[in-house]
């Protein structure tokens, strides 16, 4: 099961579609507080976490997201994805995981 995590409705649909038409099970969230929710009760495979949600596009949502679903399954996979990229946040976002 791959988890989408991404505010943008156009992205969620087209990764969706994308990764079924491939063959994997996916499930797509907009945002942090349904994302929390899930992991609560279901364990991913794989997750692609957009880095920003309302607060703007410095990446803090992203990265404070990905250290509280790290809590819940730390050996799960990550994978940050963005508009909004720097160096800066490409090298936090490794170090949380």
């Amino acid at each position: 099961m791959i988890l989408i995590i991404d505010d943008d409705v156009a992205i969620r649909t087209s990764l969706t579609l994308l990764l079924t038409r491939a063959g994997y099970e996916v499930a797509a969230l907009p945002g942090p507080n349904e994302a929390l929710t899930w992991v609560r009760h279901t364990r991913p495979d794989l997750i692609l976490l957009d880095m920003n949600f309302s607060l703007g596009i410095t990446g803090r949502e992203g990265l404070e997201l990905l250290s509280r679903l790290k809590i819940f399954h730390p050996d799960v996979p990550v994978i940050l994805i963005t508009a909004w990229g720097s160096i800066q946040l490409a090298v936090e976002g490794m170090r949380g995981g």
